[in-house]
């Protein structure tokens, strides 16, 4: 079983990046050269070896089983039609990755640059300003970035001041901060980060 979005957590939400294909060999269930498109990602491979396994998925694991998938090659109609994102460092380890969050889906690719690390302007703040790795108290500016991957799936054209998809990236809005709250990863303790996307949300 080959899949073709396994969107795995690295430092940017560019294909490349986050891309990887995804290969299973278990002849027992799983018809050799099948294949399929269904987004799934790394907090979903626990449940899945779990119910492989004829166990049952704790309540309190995130993540879905993609077992029926693998097995049948059909993609369930209930079964996630995008995937959350955050990278939550900020220009560390001198890679220079803003700090970025958003949400993946197979036609559309919407991110938010949040502008800078929790709270780095806080001159009570302890950190290693000598570290070389470090440019936390670098503010990058806060940004929108809107990908049609079906017209432009090497994401050469941001169109998010394209009125054309307007009611789309208001849709796409709702979804990140849905799957931040089921996932308790809000910035609710970050209000300096929460000033920034309150700020900037809703940007046209």
């Amino acid at each position: 079983m080959f899949g073709e979005h396994d969107y795995i957590d690295k430092r940017w939400m560019y294909e490349e990046s986050i891309r990887m294909p995804f290969f299973v060999r278990y002849p027992k269930k799983i018809k050799p050269g099948s294949r399929t498109d269904a987004i799934i990602n790394n907090a979903d491979f626990a449940p899945t070896m779990i119910e492989l396994a004829s166990g049952a998925t704790p309540e309190y694991m995130q993540g879905k089983s993609f077992k029926s998938i693998l097995e049948t090659g059909i993609e369930p109609d209930d079964w996630q039609k995008g995937t959350y994102y955050r990278y939550w460092m900020h220009l560390a380890h001198k890679h220079q990755n803003p700090a970025q969050f958003g949400i993946c889906t197979k036609d559309y690719k919407l991110i938010f640059y949040r502008k800078c690390w929790a709270d780095a302007d806080n001159p009570d703040l302890e950190w290693d300003k000598t570290d070389w790795g470090i440019d936390y108290a670098n503010h990058t500016p806060a940004a929108w970035e809107f990908y049609d991957l079906k017209k432009d799936p090497n994401k050469m054209n941001n169109e998010y001041n394209n009125l054309e998809y307007k009611d789309i990236i208001s849709d796409l809005k709702t979804q990140p901060i849905r799957m931040s709250e089921n996932l308790n990863e809000t910035d609710a303790k970050y209000l300096h980060v929460q000033k920034v996307i309150d700020k900037r949300w809703n940007d046209y």
